[in-house]
């Protein structure tokens, strides 16, 4: 929790040192929740021993909180010492005191004319007395000298290890040490000196290029009035999409500000991170499944979630089934999924992005009391690709915009973390000087956090100052600058691997933009992997897990976008690679495409498509996962398939100027009449013998003869096909391979004769062509 500020803080944090008897020897105070800072010869008073002790006493320490409702006791232990000159104890608490607060730590340095207040305990006021008066500068000690005012009391024994407020910094600048007898002179240890980071191991309040979250949210300042409108639409509203250009901190606003607001009335929280490459309803399904059966394996859970896979894809009310599920597993009052970076996925599959948001929309509602809330963070242009003619109410009510931090905001973004850590401040006017610096940039929040992060880790003495501001090349600089010495830091074999990586991790947008493309480590070749997990320690690309209950599915992805626009040499490799990527990401949607069709042979590449993928995978093998350069092949072989059916196809019709297509119907049946635009049947031909017909059968032959007794030729020719001398069946299977005219009505006689090879059977039993025109009984051939 963020440190309060003003007198209520001060006064939560002071501390009588006791004696083992209840005799106050000093004062202290909290500079952590449960670690206390006195002077060192208040604890040796307490404790009976020698000042010049120069080992931590093992005894521990009594004392109290005397501002406190009931002045609650505690013990400590001592955990750092510095005796001697610098006289500092340093003690642990046995367990946190409930209403205690740890002060701030402000500049010691550059106080001169700044008013002070402290709380001593001088003989006879075991309550305490206040006295003020004017801070001074430094002296050779290394103390700060300051001056008690008239009237009032002076500062004198019974002072030492009080803490000293400086009231135009609205902080302590040091501890009381010591005093001269009589005057109003006393000197205090500067707050720089105060801090053993061995004991106060300190914490970095910037997040360098990655978002807030849940756990730094005592860090995360300036968004005040946005969180609490986000927070009022996620009560109210099934689904809120929050809306804002890249870099002004959406994630971070939803994590560290929305979120923890939620878990504190009641709700449960849970994320999802749509990856590029999975199908809507496997997003969804892996995340439910690690919702409603957490005790899983990961094999059961995969095979569970594809499952749910498939039902959520049938459609119906599946999703709304599944809500009771979920709240049952939830918190009392709800449930919350939290879907990060949706833009990436709608860049990416703007028709898998819609239908997980369809999804999504009817999961979320209410049963009973309890109500399952989706929230989501977008960039603006992602909303074209989610509003159809059945969402455009549902995001026209759910969209919450963000704009980026105003000057004043941004101001506070900056100070107020370093206020919430004791011992950390800001050499005067660096603030305002990163401010400026910033500009009115929308990505300007990332570039502002990392130069932060550089400047906490050159600190001095707790200090963050304008020298090692000036080192890091300012905002702008300091990220450019540190991605350059990382990618020095690797051989040159690593140096070319990364480029691979890089421009695989990020799409090619509109104009000359790029955007960031989380990829699966399994659609990395090894090398590159190994590359991505060498720079991940120093925050140029990041490895996770996916949040949706895959849990041995491990991500890769860029610190931040802002790394594709502000560092020079990855925009250009970018733009170098553009060309190839853009392919690239074409041949994964069709990827995808065939993948969620039932791997329909249509989807597969074929013509200039496929010429195009021979030629990159023939340029960037190396660059190709294994599932596109399946793709390629596969569609390949199809290819050659087909050029081999129609190879053979033509060597059966040699003097046809028609394909047999043409003797198609337009229902797909075999028809005797050509189609118009067509060339005559050709008088012979020799089909493949049909598979009913054994093979000692001779294979039947085709002409455009007519049998012995029809009374006049057609207009066109018709077809009849002979057979062996096995008799009508044969020829009716005969008939049924060739494709060949017969009668509606007509039927194989199961007693006719067998005819001798060249003749048929039909002549017997009255066949005639569909053009020939009506028989008279007398006509010869007509059956009675």
């Amino acid at each position: 929790m963020a440190a309060l500020r003003g007198s209520d803080v001060l006064e939560a944090s002071q501390v009588r040192i006791l004696s083992a008897d209840g005799e106050v020897i000093g004062a202290g105070f909290l500079v952590a929740a449960d670690v206390v800072c006195t002077c060192a010869h208040v604890v040796t008073g307490a404790l009976g021993v020698p000042d010049t002790e120069e080992s931590a006493p093992g005894t521990p320490v009594d004392l109290d909180f005397p501002l406190l409702g009931g002045r609650p006791r505690a013990r400590a232990t001592v955990v750092s010492w510095r005796g001697g000159g610098a006289d500092v104890a340093l003690l642990r608490l046995d367990a946190a005191v409930e209403g205690a607060r740890p002060v701030p730590l402000v500049d010691g340095t550059g106080v001169w004319g700044h008013t002070f207040r402290a709380l001593g305990y001088p003989d006879g006021a075991d309550d305490g007395v206040w006295a003020s008066g004017t801070l001074r500068a430094g002296q050779g000690a290394g103390w700060v000298q300051m001056e008690a005012q008239e009237p009032g009391p002076p500062i004198e024994e019974g002072f030492s290890g009080a803490p000293v407020w400086d009231d135009a910094q609205d902080g302590v600048v040091g501890m009381t040490v010591a005093a001269h007898l009589g005057e109003r002179t006393a000197y205090l240890l500067p707050s720089a000196e105060l801090v053993d980071e061995r004991t106060l191991r300190p914490r970095c309040p910037f997040q360098g290029l990655a978002p807030f979250t849940e756990a730094d949210a005592e860090f995360f300042h300036g968004r005040e009035g946005d969180t609490a409108r986000v927070h009022t639409a996620v009560r109210r509203r099934p689904v809120t999409l929050v809306a804002g250009p890249s870099g002004c901190g959406k994630s971070s606003l939803v994590r560290a500000g929305v979120l923890p607001r939620l878990r504190a009335e009641g709700m449960s929280v849970s994320e999802l991170r749509p990856v590029p490459g999975v199908r809507a309803a496997a997003v969804l399904a892996r995340a439910l499944t690690g919702i409603l059966e957490p005790e899983l394996g990961e094999v059961e859970r995969l095979a569970r979630a594809e499952e749910l896979a498939g039902l959520l894809e049938t459609g119906g009310d599946v999703p709304a089934e599944l809500r009771g599920g979920v709240l049952a597993r939830g918190a009392s009052a709800g449930h919350v999924i939290f879907v990060d970076q949706f833009e990436e996925y709608t860049g990416a599959e703007p028709a898998a992005a819609r239908g997980l948001f369809g999804l999504l929309a009817a999961l979320a509602g209410k049963d009973g009391a309890a109500v399952l809330r989706v929230v989501a963070t977008t960039r603006p242009d992602s909303l074209d690709v989610l509003v159809t003619a059945g969402t455009s109410d549902l995001v026209s009510d759910a969209v919450r915009f963000i704009a980026p931090l105003d000057a004043g905001d941004l101001e506070r973004a900056v100070t107020a973390p370093v206020d919430a850590v004791p011992g950390l401040w800001f050499e005067p006017g660096l603030p305002e000087r990163i401010v400026a610096d910033a500009g009115d940039e929308p990505g300007r929040m990332p570039l502002v956090q990392f130069a932060l992060t550089e400047l906490w880790k050159r600190r001095t003495r707790s200090m963050l100052t304008h020298t090692a501001y000036n080192d890091l090349g300012g905002v702008a600089g300091a990220l450019v600058g540190y991605a350059e010495e990382t990618l020095a830091e690797l051989t040159q074999t690593q140096q070319d691997r990364a480029r691979r990586l890089f421009v695989q991790l990020a799409r090619p947008g509109d104009g000359d933009t790029f955007s960031r493309r989380p990829t699966r480590t399994a659609d990395l070749a090894p090398e590159l992997l190994d590359v991505a997990r060498e720079l991940a320690p120093g925050k140029l690309v990041v490895l996770s897990r996916a949040p949706d209950g895959a849990e041995r599915e491990e991500i890769v992805d860029l610190a931040h976008e802002a790394l594709t626009a502000l560092w020079p040499r990855l925009r250009q490799w970018l733009a170098d690679s553009r060309d190839f990527r853009s392919w690239q990401e074409q041949l994964r949607a069709d990827l995808l495409r065939w993948q969620t069709q039932h791997h329909e042979s249509a989807r597969l590449l074929n013509g200039a498509d496929l010429a195009e993928a021979d030629r990159r995978l023939a340029g960037h093998p190396e660059d190709i996962s294994a599932d596109e350069r399946g793709y390629i092949l596969l569609s390949r072989r199809h290819s050659r398939r087909g050029t081999r059916l129609k190879q053979a196809a033509s060597e059966r019709w040699p003097s046809s100027r028609c394909s047999p297509s043409c003797w198609r119907s337009p229902r797909g049946r075999a028809s005797s009449r050509p189609r118009s635009n067509c060339a005559p049947r050709p008088r012979a031909c020799s089909p493949s013998p049909p598979r009913t017909v054994r093979a000692a059968t001779p294979p039947p032959r085709c002409s455009s003869r007519w049998p012995r007794g029809t009374p006049s030729r057609p207009r066109r020719p018709a077809r009849r096909c002979c057979t062996s001398t096995r008799g009508g069946s044969t020829w009716w299977a005969a008939t049924r391979r060739c494709g060949k005219a017969r009668s509606p009505a007509w039927t194989p006689p199961r007693t006719a004769a067998p005819s001798s090879y060249g003749r048929s059977p039909v002549a017997a039993v009255g066949w005639r062509s569909p053009w020939s025109p009506p028989l008279s009984r007398e006509s010869p051939g007509h059956g009675s």
